[in-house]
Order: C-alpha cells, then sequence, then structure tokens
C-alpha cells in the first residue's frame, strides 16, 4: 500500500515538472504571414510527438554532435489564448539523455519559455478576407505539422518554422519567396474615374486624387451657397407687410423647415384675416403677381427652376439685375445682395 502511495506521489511530481508551450496561435509572425490553426493536420504528429532542440534532427547534425529528439509532447490541445486559437502541448524531456535534461534544467529554471511549431505549408491564401492588418505576406491555410521544438528566440512571440520537400525553408529576408508575397492589386480601374473627372486616361494617381479634392470643394462651395440662397429667401419672406413682430419668429422657423408651406400658411392668414371693407388691402397673390409684373422680358421667358444651381450663382455675380428680376418673378420679393 505504501509503494502504491509513494508511486503515486511520484506521478503526481512528474505531472507538476511538466512545462505548457504555446506550440503556434494565429498570430502574424515577424516574416509577415500567419498560419491558420484550424487547417493544421495534427494526425501524424499526435500519433508521433516529436520534440527537437532549435528543429534541428540528428541527421542534420555532424558526426561529432549528434543530437536526436529530446523528447515528445503530450496533452496536445487546440484552444484559445486570449482571443486567439492556439495549439499547446506540454514537454516532456528524455530522462536519459544528457543533453535533453539540460534543456529541461533552463525550462524548468524559467531560462527558455518558447517553443516553435514546425509546419509543412500545403495551401496559401492572399484573398482579402484571410489577411490581417500589417501582414505582408500570404496566410497560410492548409498544413501539416512535422514536429515542435523547444528553441531559445524564435521569429517572435509565438514562433513558427515551416518546412518544404528539401528539409525546413529559410525564411530570412533573400531566402522567403517560398511564402509568397500579398498581391495588392488595387481593384479600381484608375482610367474609368480619370475619364469620368474628365481627365485624361493616362493620369496619375496623384492628379486623380487632386481632382477629386477640387470637386470636393466645388461642392462644400456650392452647398454653402445654396444655404445663402435659402436664407436669402427665407429673409426677403419676413419682409412682407402681414408678418409682425407677433408671427415673425413661427414664420421663420416654418420657412427653414418648409419654405412653400411657409408661403401657402401666409397666404391663408391674409385670406382670413382680409378686411372685406378695405378692398384695397393687398393678399399675398396680388403682391406676387404684381412683383411679377415688372419682369424684363427677357428674364420672364426662363423660369427660375429652368436654370441650374451653377448658373444661377453665375448670373448673381456677373448680371446682379437679371438676378433680381428673375428672383422677384419667382418669390415675389427683391433679394438683397451683397
Amino acid at each position: 500500500m505504501q509503494l502504491i502511495l509513494l508511486l503515486f506521489r511520484i506521478a503526481i511530481n512528474l505531472k507538476k515538472k511538466r512545462v505548457r508551450f504555446l506550440l503556434i496561435d494565429e498570430s502574424i509572425v515577424s516574416h509577415g504571414f500567419w498560419v491558420d490553426v484550424s487547417g493544421i493536420d495534427l494526425a501524424q504528429f499526435k500519433i508521433n510527438p516529436v520534440m527537437y532542440w532549435m528543429h534541428q534532427r540528428a541527421s542534420m547534425w555532424d558526426g561529432k554532435n549528434q543530437v536526436f529528439p529530446i523528447g515528445k509532447w503530450d496533452d496536445i490541445k487546440v484552444e484559445q489564448i486570449k482571443g486567439l486559437k492556439a495549439i499547446t502541448a506540454e514537454a516532456v524531456f528524455d530522462e536519459n539523455d544528457e543533453f535533453a535534461l539540460k534543456i529541461k534544467s533552463k525550462v524548468e529554471g524559467g531560462f527558455i519559455k518558447m517553443a516553435s511549431a514546425g509546419l509543412m505549408p500545403i495551401t496559401f491564401s492572399d484573398e482579402p478576407k484571410y489577411l490581417k492588418p500589417g501582414q505582408s505576406r500570404a496566410t497560410v491555410l492548409k498544413s501539416e505539422m512535422l514536429e515542435a521544438s523547444i528553441v531559445d528566440r524564435g521569429a517572435n512571440k509565438n514562433a513558427v518554422r515551416l518546412y518544404s520537400g528539401e528539409g525546413f525553408i529559410n525564411l530570412s529576408e533573400d531566402n522567403s519567396n517560398f511564402v509568397p508575397k500579398i498581391n495588392l492589386k488595387s481593384n479600381t480601374d484608375m482610367k474609368t474615374i480619370a475619364l469620368k473627372l474628365g481627365l485624361d486616361e493616362n493620369s496619375t494617381e496623384t492628379e486623380i486624387l487632386t481632382e477629386i479634392v477640387k470637386l470636393k470643394e466645388s461642392e462644400n462651395k456650392s452647398k454653402e451657397t445654396i444655404v445663402r440662397l435659402n436664407e436669402e429667401k427665407i429673409n426677403n419672406l419676413m419682409q412682407h407687410k402681414s408678418i409682425n413682430d407677433d408671427n415673425r419668429e413661427i414664420f421663420k422657423n416654418l420657412a427653414k423647415a418648409d419654405y412653400s408651406l411657409a408661403e401657402k400658411t401666409l397666404g391663408l392668414l391674409l385670406a382670413k384675416n382680409e378686411d372685406k371693407s378695405s378692398a384695397k388691402e393687398e393678399r399675398l397673390s396680388d403682391f406676387i403677381k404684381k412683383s411679377k409684373s415688372h419682369l424684363d422680358i427677357k428674364t420672364s421667358e426662363k423660369k427660375w427652376d429652368d436654370y441650374s444651381e451653377k448658373e444661377l450663382i453665375e448670373m448673381r455675380e456677373k448680371k446682379p439685375d437679371d438676378y433680381e428680376a428673375l428672383f422677384e418673378a419667382e418669390y415675389g420679393v427683391i433679394p438683397i445682395l451683397d
């Protein structure tokens, strides 16, 4: 009985000494890509969960420094770590390997804290839906995990090592084309935009953007002009003799919301308050008709609505007399020009 308890305690202590490592997650590594954890095939790795030191196999070392696998991985899990899907596992070191015990000591002492997954990429993608901000190379969508290693320093905080048919891939700046760069082709036809803007189809992006800025400024100026014209219409309506201090604020607010409704309301008010004994009292309709009778013949041929906003603005600036006549014909009052 005592022997069983002793063995149980030893098993617990061995379990406690195991360190769980993050082998890989879905963050972008320093080489500019990330690996879709859902697309990693773990079947063979779970059958042979080999652990290397720095991804080095025995065959890759010279005869004097043969380093075999230093252990294996246990309790392999796919889980969420800080909001990212990740693969974790417990490190089990070979207690009969002197070199493995040295690495184990470094791990348990907190001197080595990193692990790195060794993957065989199968498919890549640079489709926008698979890209993350700051990414420069295609996403590894499908891959197979071959091994996982204890490392002193990885590609970033969550390291990864890729393999090809000939062995591991050198991901240095000069030899990283195995992971294709992202194709950043624009889906926009710049020639079409240039022609729509009235520019030459071979215009540069800077020229196109400059023209867009000009149009935006012109649009803002037009909006300001429209606001000013509306204010002018309202101010002229407020000069009608039927509007006084008692109803001025009401009509002003109504005109801001709906000028046509304000004009109609004023007409109804005049009709209601008309003094039958005062035949000469002026109705709003008579007021407008009388004003229209003073129009110049040229102006009467073309109405306010027949002009575009641009034409009205140009007439206001270059032909103020014609503009006043046209405005008076439309609204029954003479505008106040700056």
